[in-house]
């Protein structure tokens, strides 16, 4: 299975919806003619199995056209590297796309500081009724105190090709009754990522 992380003729990356705009910043697919990338539904993270279930299938789709594949993913399934290893694909390594987004270092520095923070980045805000207020029925008071009831703050990941998503943000944080800080993504580590197994 580790031969497929070695080769260097057609990549795809299979990859959550929330990287579409990483990628597209990273313009990856410029510098790797021979890249090719397919995204999955981000909202596919309310629902695991079935998550685990579309992935399978695309792996299976594409195993007989593709040399190699390469799944960025966080750890959104139980046992994903598990899965991905049983399946020959190569995961990116990382926790979270928070984690991708700031780097290593500094997401773990942001979280040792406040273990109550709740992430944000663009897809979450610009559908947050429907990921997380309707499945989780958070304008019940008592079912927004038991999801959030332990979190100080909201941080806004904000991408480079984000449109002005201040004031939503503000009003998710407002919602949930948390103060609000906005930090800047850098994808230089989420790189070095990506191209060490690119290559």
């Amino acid at each position: 299975m580790t031969s497929q992380c070695n080769s260097f003729d057609d990549v795809h990356i299979i990859a959550c919806g929330v990287f579409r705009p990483a990628l597209k910043n990273l313009r990856l697919q410029e510098r790797y003619p021979e890249l090719q990338v397919s995204f999955l539904p981000s909202n596919l993270h309310l629902r695991p199995q079935e998550l685990k279930n579309q992935l399978g299938f695309k792996i299976n789709t594409l195993r007989h056209s593709t040399r190699r594949l390469i799944c960025l993913y966080g750890e959104c399934f139980q046992d994903i590297s598990g899965f991905c290893e049983q399946h020959g694909v190569c995961k990116v390594p990382g926790h979270s796309c928070y984690e991708f987004f700031l780097g290593p270092e500094r997401y773990r520095r942001i979280i040792d500081e406040i273990t109550g923070t709740f992430f944000l980045e663009q897809e979450l805000i610009s559908n947050f009724k429907e990921y997380c207020v309707q499945p989780l029925e958070l304008n019940d008071p008592l079912m927004l105190n038991c999801y959030f009831e332990h979190y100080q703050r909201v941080i806004y990941i904000r991408q480079p090709s984000d449109p002005d998503l201040e004031i939503q943000a503000g009003n998710v944080a407002d919602f949930l009754g948390l103060s609000l800080e906005i930090v800047n993504a850098d994808y230089l580590d989420f790189e070095k990522r990506l191209v060490h197994l690119i290559e």
